[in-house]
């Protein structure tokens, strides 16, 4: 190929890129953009049949300049932890304390006799007037914890960071660890792609974990070997959209499950295999693209909600 027949070529390359630039250009000035027929529509994914919507916000509790990352209810109390602080207040909005923290914690498990804050790589121990007893030992550089659950002696703690679930003793001792593998078809392990990892402890001493990255959610027993499980990933309503969901997940008194998502932020109840119930609050009520907010239920189906878009508990009751 001579000099010349090479110039020509690469003269002609040079003029198509030209050409290509100025039309894509012409296309995206006002008024002459077409439409995307690739675009994701979350709008078509945000709408809510009405009758699906089971329950209505009663009553909210703003927690003001706290910024709040993790709660619990236990004997009609809310207790909050987040950016060095930990708090107990009535529904009420009636504080009964308020304790300074030297780290913030992520999320907070109260017992009978203690209140265990999940910090992100250790946990801290405290009596239920917010004063610390013990710190355990801390985890490896990796550990993100994101959820506590308890069972008579025994402390559940997912790390996100190293996709585990953690079991202790009430006294800090590590009984073991489990990473949701399985000879079922679920056999997968956990799958966590995010800092969205959650699990609870229902009214029978059941074990549920959420692995997010599979829109599943798992029961195992108590020293952690896979029972059974539900999974519905799904763009309708009846289903969990996007990455990481549910983020958030509780129980209520019959063993239906409180799911929060993340993305399109909406909580919903499902029955214990997974089928929908009914919507709780849908997107609307919410940021757009905001956080999932945490769920915790009283003994009375009471639903409350840590929005943390707005710092706020918001109480959702069942209509009558």
């Amino acid at each position: 190929m001579t000099n010349k027949t090479l110039t020509i070529i690469i003269v002609l390359i040079i003029a198509a890129i030209i050409a290509v630039i100025l039309v894509d250009f012409q296309g995206n000035k006002r008024g002459k953009k077409g439409g995307n027929p690739y675009k994701y529509e979350m709008e078509d994914f945000s709408k809510v049949d009405s009758s699906l919507i089971h329950y209505r916000e009663t009553r909210n509790i703003s927690l003001g300049e706290m910024n709040a990352h993790g709660f619990d209810l236990k004997d009609n109390t809310l207790y909050v932890t987040g950016e060095q602080f930990l708090m107990a207040i009535q529904p009420d909005g009636n504080q009964l304390f308020l304790e300074s923290l030297e780290d913030t914690g992520s999320c907070l498990k109260v017992t009978e006799d203690f209140i265990y804050v999940g910090f992100e790589d250790h946990i801290g121990k405290f009596n239920r007037d917010g004063e610390m007893i013990d710190r355990w030992q801390k985890l490896n550089d990796r550990a993100v914890i994101t959820s506590l659950a308890a069972k008579e002696n025994r402390l559940y703690a997912a790390d996100a960071g190293n996709r585990r679930v953690l079991i202790y003793n009430e006294d800090g001792s590590k009984l073991g660890e489990f990473a949701g593998k399985s000879e079922s078809a679920a056999g997968h392990g956990f799958i966590v792609p995010s800092p969205c990892f959650d699990l609870v402890i229902n009214s029978y001493g059941d074990l549920w974990v959420v692995n997010p990255g599979e829109h599943a959610i798992e029961n195992y027993t108590d020293d952690g070997e896979m029972r059974s499980y539900w999974q519905t990933g799904s763009m309708n309503i009846e289903g969990f959209l996007g990455c990481c969901n549910p983020a958030e997940i509780t129980v209520l008194y019959d063993g239906s499950f409180v799911t929060s998502e993340k993305g399109v932020v909406r909580i919903k109840i499902y029955d214990e295999s997974g089928k929908l119930l009914s919507v709780v609050a849908p997107p609307s009520k919410f940021k757009e693209e905001g956080k999932a907010p945490e769920v915790v239920a009283d003994e009375e189906g009471l639903i409350y909600a840590l929005d943390f878009d707005r710092n706020t508990i918001r109480i959702f009751e069942k209509n009558k």
